[in-house]
């Protein structure tokens, strides 16, 4: 059996680091980890929190550095201003790739744009691919790989990239109202500031739990690459 690629590590992982975990049950850092627990993911689940020693009853971890198996991919809900210090901590790790949920990037002006720069510098130069930054999070539904906390998004074959999570909320919740409409993925693609739009395509393609890709755009950073990708 082949190595899988670094996108399959990132759309089917094996092990998920919550980077920002919590004890508050009002915080993404808890409800991420409650939400893999209630969906029936069957991988490894490891929260990240240096001031924590148990949550949910899984063991926490100071850093992802300090993992002592293979991480696949990381969601991180630590606040923007963190995220560099979690790349720098993840180099060397075999990280394949980290979801950056938080705000304040390349759409909240010159200083967001500065450190969406540094978090792609320190993502490329440690071989880690970014979803995001400013996305709601993905999906991988026939795994129970929930990263977006979204309730009853029915399982089908349509592979769904968008730049909205009021727009994947509207969509799950009217699929769930019509029969033999479900979903096998959906990625927020957010700021596209490492991952773009075209760079999902060949898995999706060739993903067999995914019978056609649905997108909703707002921008694409790639127009030309992605009209290849998807001919």
């Amino acid at each position: 059996m082949s190595e899988p690629t670094t996108i399959e590590r990132i759309m089917d992982p094996d092990s998920v680091a919550v980077v920002g975990a919590s004890k508050d049950k009002t915080k993404r850092g808890y409800q991420a980890i409650e939400t893999l627990q209630g969906s029936g993911y069957g991988g490894e689940i490891y929260p990240v929190n240096p001031n924590a020693d148990e949550i949910r009853g899984l063991e926490v971890y100071p850093a992802v550095s300090e993992i002592p198996g293979r991480v696949d991919l990381a969601l991180i809900v630590t606040p923007a201003r963190i995220v560099p210090s979690v790349l720098k901590d993840c180099a060397g790790t075999d990280l394949a790739g980290a979801v950056v949920i938080a705000v304040g990037f390349g759409e909240a002006g010159a200083d967001g744009e500065a450190l969406e720069r540094e978090i792609v510098s320190l993502a490329n130069e440690h071989d880690i691919r970014l979803v995001g930054p400013n996305t709601s999070g993905m999906i991988n539904v026939h795994a129970g790989l929930n990263l977006v906390g979204a309730d009853t998004v029915p399982e089908g074959g349509l592979g769904l990239l968008c730049q909205s999570g009021n727009m994947a909320i509207s969509l799950f919740t009217e699929a769930a109202t019509r029969d033999g409409v479900g979903y096998s993925h959906y990625v927020g693609v957010g700021n596209e500031a490492d991952l773009k739009f075209h760079e999902y395509l060949p898995y999706l393609n060739d993903d067999p739990e995914t019978d056609a890709i649905v997108l909703y755009v707002e921008g694409m950073s790639e127009g030309r690459a992605f009209l290849q990708a998807a001919r």
